[in-house]
């Protein structure tokens, strides 16, 4: 029995051992309870820049990403400035070409016209030449044969006398 009240009075001991250590927890956790908003308020802040300052990597990061394409597209768009001045430069001397060429064009057309209205004419004057020309002949061969003709008379006439002459 002495080993059974020792043990009795080993547990009585171990309750008083546990109690002042409940006791201590409970204190703890009453002075962890007191200290928990701070404590809280301390870790919400640290947690929530911890989330402020990733968020703002992030955007540092998009910025970064953006900056970038903006520097690209802005090359992009210098590039295509360039050639559009190019082009429009092109153009211009194109169509100061094409002004120059369409004046000349114009020039030649009335120089053009003026010379069929010269040949037009010439070729009338010819055709009344030609007209003339053929009527003359005509009338001159006409002419002739006439003189021709009246001389044969003349000669059969002087034929005639000549025989009835004789």
């Amino acid at each position: 029995m002495e080993d059974l009240e020792a043990r009795i009075q080993q547990s009585k001991q171990d309750i008083m051992v546990h109690n002042q250590e409940a006791a201590q927890l409970h204190g703890d956790l009453k002075d962890a309870k007191a200290k928990w908003p701070e404590v809280h308020d301390v870790v919400t802040a640290a947690e929530c820049k911890s989330i402020f300052m990733e968020h703002v990597k992030n955007l540092e990061a998009k910025l970064f990403s953006k900056t970038e394409k903006s520097h690209v597209a802005e090359e992009r768009r210098a590039k295509i400035e360039e050639r559009l001045k190019r082009f429009m430069e092109q153009n211009r001397l194109h169509l100061t070409t094409n002004i120059e060429h369409d004046s000349k064009i114009s020039t030649t057309k009335a120089k053009n016209e003026k010379l069929q209205s010269k040949i037009y004419k010439i070729r009338e004057k010819l055709q009344d030449q030609e007209d003339s020309s053929v009527f003359e002949k005509t009338y001159t061969i006409y002419h002739t044969k006439m003189n021709t003709l009246e001389e044969a008379k003349e000669g059969i006439a002087n034929i005639n006398d000549c025989i009835a002459k004789a």
